[in-house]
């Protein structure tokens, strides 16, 4: 299993989770953007077949971001983003406080802490999916909190930003005392390159949706015009059309994620 918290505990649990929300919104671009990874209508653009068909198994996809970001707009108030949850939730979806312990965790490197088993651009899949219990594997939320996992995985590992920012940094000679500021500077160019690939996904795959809750957040921008500086189309588009061929609901799900796995 994930966890578990009482209610009864809740109030402490909110208590001791202020500064660790203080931290984890300090290390948020100025955007409020997660700092490296794809966004919602990426994740979505990977989703086909009878997984794209079931509202347990999107919901599953947007969790480890989309619960994230209800406790940040919440300010840390586990009973308001709560009920954002709820409002999505589906009855085959766990309990909000399935996730409280995860969601004070800080996500960190090396680690399997916080909703992403570790940074987002550093997943540890297969330690969530071993936390799972048989009949959990079973559940379509679970399978699209994998795939969630899994895209991370993937993206991360092909397109490997940071060695991207790095050459660019090394390049100008960047020191060391100002390598944290100029990065940042390159962060922002890199949601911008976002916005424009989400343009592209757009473009190239018109059925895809957002869901009502991410429309809600307003984060989802299309820039139409300029060129990519940090992110690869083809090969990100190459990445997407791998992931669409496969169709987690119905397949084995342990081995999709070996697969997966083994061809970043």
């Amino acid at each position: 299993m994930l966890f578990y918290v009482n209610r009864d505990i809740l109030h402490t649990i909110q208590i001791l989770s202020y500064e660790i929300k203080l931290f984890e919104i300090s290390i948020l671009s100025k955007s409020g953007k997660e700092f490296i990874m794809p966004g919602y209508y990426i994740h979505l653009a990977t989703i086909t077949g009878k997984s794209a068909e079931n509202r347990s198994f999107v919901c599953g996809v947007e969790a480890p971001d989309i619960l994230k970001k209800h406790l940040r707009d919440a300010n840390g108030d586990f009973e308001k983003a709560r009920v954002k949850y709820e409002q999505m939730r589906t009855e085959e979806m766990p309990s909000y406080e399935t996730f409280i312990p995860r969601l004070m965790q800080v996500e960190e490197r090396g680690s399997t802490d916080g909703m992403h088993f570790g940074k987002s651009s550093s997943t540890n899949v297969r330690a969530f999916w071993t936390s799972l219990s048989q009949e959990q594997r079973k559940m379509p939320f679970y399978k699209g909190y994998a795939w969630h996992l899994l895209t991370d995985a993937i993206m991360y590992g092909r397109l490997d930003i940071n060695a991207r920012f790095n050459k660019v940094l090394n390049a100008r000679n960047v020191s060391v005392e100002n390598w944290a500021t100029e990065r940042a500077k390159e962060v922002e160019i890199l949601h911008d390159d976002w916005d424009k690939t989400n343009a592209k996904v757009r473009a190239a795959y018109p059925e895809v949706k957002l869901t009502p809750e991410v429309e809600e957040l307003n984060m989802v921008q299309f820039i139409e015009d300029g060129e990519l500086t940090y992110v690869e189309w083809d090969l990100l588009k190459r990445t997407i059309d791998y992931l669409r061929s496969f169709d987690p609901l119905v397949e084995d799900m342990d081995v999709i994620i070996e697969t997966i796995l083994c061809n970043i």
